[in-house]
């Protein structure tokens, strides 16, 4: 199994890196400089990458080594993936080393074995040095300078990689956060081999929602809690190079999803292990969640609100000229949530979160900074019980939380329906997160019902969201904005609140005669 965290940094921050201060007390030996060329192999129809399997032929001087890649988990820029490696004679498959491997039924099959082609090449100058921890830790640093061919197409390769060979993962976290402090970096989620099939054209960029996660009875609330995060993280990563280059709306929306996931996530989390002790995370989540939310809000007003009152009343006097005043708050937004997730900040965030989530156990977040004690609140399941007994108690207590007031959300103040909001994200959160532990009909019925009840409570919040939306705008420019234009969105946003009022009622009902699919 090779666990890695990749890092990229610009080419002329690479020298930066070899010679930071934090590698001064760790080197081992003075390593060695390679001039490295790999192809990769798949069939035209990239049936290799569907398996989420990767086969090179590498070139290093005069040696040659094959070398397969499984899909494994990546949290924060920590990649663990099952490895195999054989020595072969030259450039060519050794199919027969392939027959041998656990893979072989992959590689029986005519489709995969009889086309099997390359597909594209890496080639890249690498400097290496071997690292010693106090810890015992020992890990390798591989700075990598090159780039990525496939057919015309190429792109860059300029990135750092600090391999785990033997000891504990956190300390790649731990020497990358001081890295992290005098260079500009930011982390990779991708493989050279994921980035290689892009530029292929094997898998097309678009955004990703959250993919289910699968626990067991047999797993403790810990270990749990980690696939969980894991994959809240996962998520955020997946999206992030379409958000920082703008491409599609849908890119910043997916990576809040999972960042609203992963806060959730988290504060199941300190029930186990006290808030103190997950305060630091919960801090830094929340400033990225307040960076990224005015795009967000944006992004709905324009998309949503606005483009259907452009789209029924097309002659409505001053509308394209308050449409074109908010595109540009918009286009703003969007610059401001790009800053904040290409930022050293975002990036710390992330290492001190793999950090956290590197061991199943989550001994990071039991550990208390120096100085201080996380005491677990009165009504604490500890993280060594069953993923299901821990379940069952964080779901009763947010089901109640929510069954508690959520009645009187029409007849409540604006303020108290965010809240009964939130409350309903949070329970249906992790009813998601802990679904796979209970059986599927029960659990569609049940998540069925909040998710109605949720969609209402967000078309409200977004109806409360856009009377602010329309006093910046106002604000935005010395000239008021029109009043012909203002009337019909205020008008649109109370019809629309009217409306989802309306429906709460019979939602409300159909949520109150679900069955607790964890009892």
């Amino acid at each position: 199994m090779e666990v890695e965290l990749k890092l990229l940094v610009a080419p002329e921050d690479l020298d930066r890196v070899e010679q930071h201060p934090a590698l001064r007390g760790l080197r081992r030996w003075a390593g060695h400089r390679d001039h490295l060329v790999s192809v990769y192999y798949d069939t035209p129809d990239f049936d290799l990458a569907r398996a989420g399997v990767a086969l090179r032929v590498r070139r290093s001087g005069d040696l040659w080594l094959q070398t397969l890649k499984a899909d494994g988990e990546a949290v924060a820029g920590l990649h663990a993936r099952d490895e195999l490696e054989w020595p072969v004679a030259g450039d060519a498959l050794d199919l027969e080393a392939l027959d041998g491997s656990r893979y072989r039924e992959l590689f029986a099959a005519p489709q995969v074995r009889e086309r099997l082609q390359p597909v594209f090449t890496t080639e890249f100058d690498r400097a290496t040095r071997l690292l010693s921890f106090p810890d015992g830790t020992a890990a390798e640093l591989a700075l990598d300078h090159g780039e990525i061919r496939a057919g015309a197409r190429t792109a860059p390769i300029s990135e750092a990689e600090i391999e785990l060979k033997s000891g504990d993962a956190q300390q790649l976290c731990a020497l990358a956060r001081e890295l992290a402090r005098d260079v500009p970096l930011r982390l990779g989620h991708l493989s050279k081999a994921e980035r290689g099939y892009a530029l292929a054209g094997a898998a097309p960029a678009r955004p990703q929602k959250a993919r289910p996660v699968v626990l067991g009875h047999g797993l403790s609330a810990g270990a749990g809690l980690r696939r969980v995060a894991v994959a809240c993280i996962a998520q955020m990563q997946a999206n992030e190079a379409g958000l920082l280059e703008g491409r599609d709306p849908e890119y910043l929306h997916q990576f809040r999803v999972g960042l609203r996931r992963l806060r959730s996530c988290l504060g199941i989390v300190g029930v186990g292990v006290g808030k103190e002790a997950i305060a630091p995370l919960a801090e830094e989540l929340g400033a990225l969640a307040r960076a990224l939310g005015p795009a967000r809000d944006w992004d709905v007003f324009a998309t949503e609100t606005l483009a259907r009152l452009a789209r029924e009343f097309t002659a409505a006097e001053d509308l394209d000229a308050f449409l074109a005043r908010c595109a540009a708050i918009r286009r703003r937004h969007a610059e401001t949530a790009r800053e904040a997730v290409s930022s050293p900040r975002y990036t710390a965030l992330l290492l001190a979160l793999g950090e956290s989530f590197a061991r199943d156990d989550l001994a990071a977040l039991r550990r208390p900074p120096p100085g201080e004690r996380a005491e677990p609140e009165a009504d604490a399941v500890q993280l060594s019980t069953p993923v299901g007994e821990f379940a069952a108690a964080v779901l009763d207590k947010r089901h109640r939380r929510l069954r508690k007031r959520g009645g009187d959300v029409p007849d409540a103040p604006a303020e108290e329906r965010h809240r009964m909001r939130i409350a309903a994200k949070k329970l249906r959160y992790a009813a998601e997160f802990f679904a796979s532990l209970y059986p599927p009909k029960r659990v569609r019925r049940y998540v069925d019902a909040l998710e109605d009840l949720q969609d209402i409570l967000g078309a409200l919040n977004d109806a409360a969201v856009a009377e602010r939306l329309l006093a910046e705008a106002a604000a935005a420019e010395a000239e008021p904005v029109a009043p012909r234009a203002e009337g019909l969105v205020r008008g649109w946003i109370a019809a629309t609140a009217r409306h989802e009022l309306g429906r709460y009622r019979r939602a409300w009902r159909s949520f109150e005669d679900a069955k607790a699919f964890w009892r």
